[in-house]
């Protein structure tokens, strides 16, 4: 390109208008020829206009009107290949932009799609576990059942049966429990309450629970005590706690299951010391996943359902607490949690977690059951009966209303289903009693639904919320708690 450049000098000749018309001709031509395969990019474009230039500036300084007006034509020329050149480099530029681009969607499509793919396989897995769960105590429970009927008059062999029946409806409410657990964090209707409250408090509770579990296995369990504040929610630290005692007691055969507590700076490290069979570090992530069980190739219930690592893991990513995990085969394993310190301010915040002293007035109350199937009402109404409570049930809103008018005494405490039907809710209902009734009655929902939207009602009208299916041992407790407070603010 330079010796085309410079033939417009070497070959200047100002006297013949042709031959100088045919230079041009040729330069122009040149020129353009080259443009159109090189205006897009600028290291080849340059080069091209300063293969014009020495013929322009030649044109220039000859003096000749003819050769000046040429000159000027060739600057215009020039100018024009430019703004051609920018138009094209910026539509060359945006298209390979837009190349790249779309090149990088379509992997990150690919992508997206490989991970949709493969959860839509782990959930497949997940349902196919929880169904073969759920069948197993199921089956069970109506084999146990069959065998009680046969045995219905015999008191000695009706023992162990009923046992039996209690196993297996325990083991149906950890799976359900567990499942809905699950389906919480995947809805994100997970909520927490952060509070000051000493460690105290809850190892105390784990040491009441667990010395006396631990010692029938042949273990011995500790707790270290540790005065130090934390601010967290006290209820979902518990049952991270609690569901990592649980394992380490399953899990270890001989030894000692110890809970403490470590000072690291503004943090709280709370650890489960185990010395049991230990994990390999092949499978430290495995542990974590629904339904996968070490060392438990047969499905022994005995030895859980492989969901309570999975909860203490979404529960710790819900409190935004960091687990870790070391362990040693054949010697045992310590599981970390780090949650943050505080400091007293103060007088120190209640701790849900304390084990509450209620005296046990279930036996002088009146309950009403509002619930719109007939089982579940027949169900409540004689467990309910069997604590020595008089229990009224209904069916709708206004079956309630009428029980209320008919009864000789007035509900001290009411246990409702969510949804009752006919578009009406257990709030519905509890709203409507208590304005009737002329006093704030404690209250309690029980329902199925899982969603936010039942969450998020229960919590705004300041009623507790139970999902099903609920233990009678839960209930019960409940509902002294909840009677035992109403009494104290009266």
């Amino acid at each position: 390109i330079s010796s085309w450049g410079m033939a417009g000098v070497l070959f200047f000749h100002s006297e013949s208008i042709a031959h100088q018309s045919l230079l041009l001709i040729i330069l122009v031509m040149g020129a353009s020829a080259i443009t159109t395969t090189s205006t897009a990019y600028s290291p080849t474009f340059y080069p091209v206009v300063m293969m014009l230039l020495p013929m322009s500036l030649q044109l220039v300084i000859t003096g000749d009107t003819v050769y000046q007006l040429l000159g000027a034509s060739f600057w215009l020329f020039i100018g024009m290949l430019f703004f051609l050149h920018r138009n094209t480099h910026s539509t060359y530029a945006t298209a390979l932009r837009l190349r790249f681009q779309n090149e990088s969607l379509a992997e990150e499509l690919a992508l997206q799609k490989d991970i949709a793919e493969q959860a839509n396989i782990a959930k497949s897995q997940f349902l196919a576990e929880a169904s073969h769960d759920l069948r197993q105590p199921l089956h069970a429970l109506s084999l146990f059942f069959g065998k009680l009927q046969q045995n219905a008059d015999e008191p000695l062999k009706r023992k162990p049966l009923l046992e039996n029946i209690d196993t297996s409806i325990n083991t149906l409410t950890d799976l359900f429990n567990g499942l809905l657990d699950v389906s919480r964090f995947e809805v994100g209707v997970v909520h927490t309450e952060p509070i000051n409250f000493s460690m105290n408090n809850l190892l105390d509770n784990l040491r009441q629970e667990y010395t006396a579990r631990a010692q029938t296995e042949g273990l011995v369990f500790c707790c270290v005590p540790c005065s130090a504040l934390t601010y967290t929610d006290p209820l979902l630290l518990q049952r991270i706690v609690r569901n990592l005692v649980e394992n380490a007691i399953r899990y270890t055969s001989t030894g000692r299951v110890l809970v403490g507590c470590r000072r690291l700076g503004d943090s709280l490290s709370v650890q489960v010391w185990d010395t049991g069979i230990g994990i390999p570090a092949e499978h430290i992530d495995a542990i974590f996943t629904e339904f996968q069980q070490l060392n438990n190739p047969g499905k022994d219930r005995s030895k859980g359902l492989g969901l309570g690592l999975s909860v203490v893991k979404q529960l710790a990513r819900a409190l935004d607490h960091e687990l870790s995990v070391r362990s040693v085969p054949g010697k045992g394993t310590v599981f970390s949690l780090q949650i943050p310190r505080s400091y007293p301010v103060g007088a120190e915040s209640d701790d849900p977690t304390t084990p509450y002293t209620i005296a046990d007035k279930l036996g002088s109350a009146c309950v009403l059951v509002i619930d719109d199937d007939s089982k579940v009402r027949e169900g409540m109404r004689e467990l309910i009966s069997s604590w020595g409570s008089k229990t009224l049930t209904a069916s709708s809103v206004v079956d309630a209303l009428s029980a209320v008018d008919e009864s000789p005494c007035m509900p001290d405490l009411i246990v409702s289903d969510f949804h009752l039907g006919s578009h009406m809710t257990g709030i519905d209902a509890i709203s409507k009693l208590r304005k009737k009734c002329g006093n704030n009655i404690p209250a309690v929902l029980i329902s199925a639904d899982t969603s936010e939207k039942c969450l998020t009602v229960a919590e705004q009208n300041d009623v507790p919320l139970l999902h099903k299916p609920v233990t009678p041992g839960e209930l019960a407790t409940l509902l002294r708690f909840l009677l035992s407070e109403h009494v104290s603010d009266h």
